[in-house]
């Protein structure tokens, strides 16, 4: 008889197995070094910084001072602040940026960033202030782990899903307990906009991150046994 053979896929190189762009380092650092330099002249209320900097729903829906939704972001209310959120932004800076150019992050970061303020302060108080980049950084989170999700073809979709878990809960789930300075809805908010972000780009750009995927066809040949007689 004819030996047997069977055929499978092996997919050998995506998108995400090339090496981020070289200036990915430099594009993050610089992000988060502008971080630190918008929180330091709020800090020191150097140019009155502390009048002009934080958003409120009153400052920016009733004084129509929409600017704040964005400088807003480079205020932080100590060093442990910036610290906790300069840490993700420069990690997810670097990926979204070596892996998806500079419209991702940090352009397209920053704008939602002032979208996903603006949404959080309609829903609070308006005399409350908010402060910081964990919204961008929770939205750099989502589209990262969407991305991730949808190009990471060299695994199972649960083998993706598991790690993201991992990643998601490692990276994101509160280390303390809760806090009533912190701002979870605007995390939540981040993290959903971000996730829907990640969505339309892969709609967008699906073509060009398809090509990337390199494919090879292993067969392996299967001898059947010999018949004895008895």
């Amino acid at each position: 008889m004819e030996p047997s053979t069977r055929s499978w896929r092996i997919v050998r190189a995506t998108w995400l197995t090339k090496r981020p762009s070289a200036r990915a380092w430099y594009i993050a650092a610089w992000s988060a070094i502008s971080l630190l330099l918008g929180s330091v002249l709020y800090w020191q209320n150097a140019l009155h910084a502390a009048a002009w900097m934080p958003a409120s729903r009153e400052t920016v829906f009733s004084q129509y001072e929409f600017w704040r939704l964005w400088t807003t972001l480079f205020a932080h209310a100590d060093l442990g602040h910036l610290v906790s959120n300069s840490f993700l932004f420069f990690i997810f800076g670097y990926f979204l940026s070596g892996y998806f150019g500079f419209t991702v992050f940090p352009l397209s970061a920053l704008i939602f960033g002032g979208f996903t303020n603006a949404i959080v302060l309609l829903s609070y108080e308006p005399t409350v202030r908010l402060i910081g980049v964990s919204g961008v950084v929770y939205w750099m989170g989502g589209v990262w782990l969407v991305l991730y999700l949808l190009l990471d073809q060299q695994r199972t979709y649960v083998q993706r899903i598991l790690r993201s878990l991992g990643v998601a809960l490692a990276v994101f789930m509160p280390s303390a307990a809760f806090d009533p300075q912190v701002s979870y809805r605007t995390h939540l908010v981040g993290f959903i906009l971000g996730a829907c972000f990640a969505l339309m780009y892969y709609r967008a750009h699906r073509e060009t991150l398809k090509a990337a995927v390199v494919e090879e066809i292993v067969t392996e040949t299967e001898s059947d046994p010999e018949e004895s007689h008895g």
